[in-house]
């Protein structure tokens, strides 16, 4: 009875009667762990400034006499007509290339072609009758005065169907040279005469510059002369040259006299216009120490570079000689193989620690995530 009531009475509570043979400790919950608890593993990572090093090399460079410059064309041609007339057809476009004698304009050319046929038959008439009258001639039938007027008949008609032929043939206006069309004038429709300019063509095969050099530096030019010729549009090139003209007067206005170069384009990168420097070899060193440009930093105005040996960067002064668009000549400071720094050297201090970065560009190892590296500790 008594169980009975209490049953009752604990499912009217909600209770649950729970045997104390099988209870269980609780387990205990976990403490969370804060940073400072967790030991961090970190990768070791060389201590130093990272950057990039560049050997001292031994190499060619050379002396300069820089002037500013234009590039143009040797030939540079105007194209105009022999004939008059309409303009029938234009055939070739401004960056076309033309060959010597082809065809780029036509002229109206009927009463041309008439022209020329009438003197055909008239000069085919004359020879016919100068064949008869010569065969009459030989049997003494006719007076040496009489064959000669019908030989000079004939000799004019031939003269008069090749002028017809002449102006025919001038209905077709010819390129006078191989190059490219750099100025389209004549339009369509047009009536042009022998002083009208249709086309201008340039040989972009044979470019030059022309240089006007100080009169004192006169005796240091002569021909054949190499040069090298640059353009800020394309740094990177250095194009060949050589003199291949050189000016006997100096103007008395500027003290100067004019230099006329060669320039060697085979890819065709050039165009006449383009403003470019000259540099005129005026003395070579085969042998030189080269720094690139982009490992010297300057220090009061004088140069130095920081070479690498046992983790260690030292700055060092140099005593530089030519000079060109990528290097400097050394002459003291640094030793053929010396490796020196030539990524990451601003702000770098003398005596400070480096480490070697090697390959493409200048890629810092990063430390692992402490926040995840936390993380996967705690969760293991």
């Amino acid at each position: 009875m008594y169980w009975q009531s209490f049953l009752q009475d604990g499912r009217s509570r909600g209770a649950v009667a729970v045997n104390p043979a099988n209870r269980t400790k609780p387990k205990p919950r976990p403490i969370p762990r804060t940073p400072s608890a967790v030991k961090k593993k970190k990768k070791n990572t060389p201590e130093g400034v990272p950057v990039k090093v560049h050997r001292v090399q031994q190499g060619s460079i050379s002396s300069y006499m820089r002037y500013n410059a234009k590039v143009e064309a040797e030939e540079t041609v105007d194209v105009y007509a022999h004939g008059s007339g309409l303009v029938k057809r234009v055939l070739a476009e401004e960056g076309d290339q033309v060959e010597v004698g082809q065809v780029v304009v036509h002229l109206v050319d009927h009463q041309l072609k008439l022209a020329e046929a009438e003197a055909q038959v008239a000069y085919r008439k004359l020879e016919s009758n100068f064949k008869r009258n010569k065969k009459i001639y030989t049997r003494n039938l006719l007076s040496k005065e009489a064959y000669e007027r019908h030989e000079f008949d004939l000799e004019q008609a031939r003269i008069r169907w090749q002028r017809a032929q002449l102006d025919l043939d001038h209905a077709s206006v010819r390129s006078p040279i191989t190059g490219i069309v750099a100025e389209r004038i004549v339009k369509l429709g047009d009536r042009i005469g022998p002083t009208s300019k249709l086309y201008v063509l340039v040989n972009m095969k044979s470019l030059i510059s022309r240089a006007h050099i100080p009169g004192s530096e006169l005796p240091n030019i002569s021909l054949g002369q190499p040069a090298r010729i640059t353009t800020d549009l394309m740094p990177d090139v250095d194009f060949p040259g050589r003199i291949i003209r050189i000016s006997p007067v100096v103007d008395p206005n500027s003290g100067t006299f004019r230099v006329t170069l060669a320039i060697d384009d085979e890819e065709g990168k050039l165009r006449p216009g383009l403003f470019v420097t000259t540099k005129i070899v005026t003395a070579t060193h085969d042998r030189a120490l080269l720094v690139p440009k982009r490992a010297v930093v300057y220090d009061d105005g004088y140069p130095h570079v920081f070479v690498v040996q046992d983790s260690t960067a030292r700055k060092i002064q140099l005593d530089v000689g030519f000079d060109d668009t990528r290097n400097l000549e050394v002459l003291s400071g640094v030793s053929p193989g010396d490796s020196i720094v030539v990524v990451g050297q601003n702000g770098l201090k003398d005596q400070a620690r480096v480490r070697v970065i090697e390959g493409k560009g200048l890629r810092i190892p990063a430390e692992p995530d402490t926040t995840e590296q936390e993380r996967q500790e705690s969760s293991g």
